[in-house]
């Protein structure tokens, strides 16, 4: 049975982005650093799609090229045809929102001809073209920091240079604030800043705009956790983006959905809870509405 979508908080209603709070993961690739290889075939990544949608996630990203240290850059080309054909897939069995992880204007061009919404860019907007196929599309966008850190500037100023560095590229393109979400890319800087942006979210982020942030099994985790295994990182990750959730985060991307999804409807339900007739029977009758 496919859950009933949450709205996690009251907060910010008017942005599209605070509806959607669980991005799932989807890569088809050999070389992720924590799941390559298990959705690399057509069939297998369509399957965990109609997973996640039944475990009641908001967004599927799709991700055709691996960005983890030490990674081989994919051509584009090679990186369209692994993701075109999922989005497509996707996009006819589902009106999910669908985002792709690129940094290759050439595949966010054809992705979005295919149906995807999004374009979630590590890079930022930095490579050349990237933008105005943004705009061309009218298609939301998600602007992660990536970039060699300044050592001259605290994280906190160079992350806000960026973003309005970035908000004034978009303006003169025409993509609306409304479509902008921003990253402030933890996993891409060391151990200490990511704890940093983790342990205070709202210091990093520009205000009026959404932000999404994603740690799922990431190397930060394996630190907090003593856990080399990034498979073994899920609970550490459910509870860490819950907590991200509350303190002001719009989105976390996850690779467990369901246990993302089940978290976040928990807390709802207990939020919401009002006492009635005393039984928990009414609790279970909540969720499952």
């Amino acid at each position: 049975m496919t859950k009933k979508k949450h709205n996690f908080s009251e907060k910010e209603k008017y942005h599209w982005w605070a509806l959607h709070p669980v991005m799932g993961i989807l890569n088809v690739t050999p070389d992720s650093f924590s799941d390559g290889g298990e959705f690399t075939s057509f069939q297998s990544a369509v399957l965990h799609a109609q997973k996640m949608i039944q475990d009641g996630v908001d967004i599927i990203d799709v991700g055709g090229q691996s960005t983890r240290p030490g990674y081989i850059e994919l051509p584009a080309s090679a990186e369209k045809l692994r993701v075109v054909p999922v989005v497509e897939a996707i996009r006819r069995m589902s009106d999910i929102p669908i985002s792709v992880d690129t940094y290759f204007p050439e595949v966010a061009d054809a992705a979005l001809e295919a149906g995807a919404n999004i374009i979630n860019d590590v890079r930022g907007l930095d490579t050349p073209g990237m933008a105005e196929v943004i705009a061309k599309h009218k298609a939301k966008v998600i602007i992660m920091h990536s970039r060699p850190r300044d050592c001259s500037k605290s994280l906190e100023a160079e992350l806000q240079q960026f973003y309005k560095e970035k908000v004034v590229e978009c303006e003169r393109l025409g993509i609306g604030s409304e479509d902008i979400c921003f990253d402030p890319g933890v996993g891409w800087k060391g151990v200490e800043e990511d704890l940093q942006i983790i342990h205070d979210p709202n210091r990093y982020r520009l205000e009026g705009f959404p932000m999404m942030v994603g740690i799922s099994r990431k190397r930060v985790m394996g630190y907090l956790l003593d856990e080399p295994d990034p498979k073994l990182r899920d609970l550490g990750s459910i509870a860490a983006s819950t907590i991200l959730l509350r303190h002001g985060v719009d989105i976390v991307r996850v690779h467990n959905t369901k246990g993302m999804v089940d978290a976040l409807n928990m807390i709802k339900v207990f939020d919401d809870y009002k006492p009635l007739s005393g039984k928990w029977e009414t609790l279970k009758d909540k969720l499952h509405k």
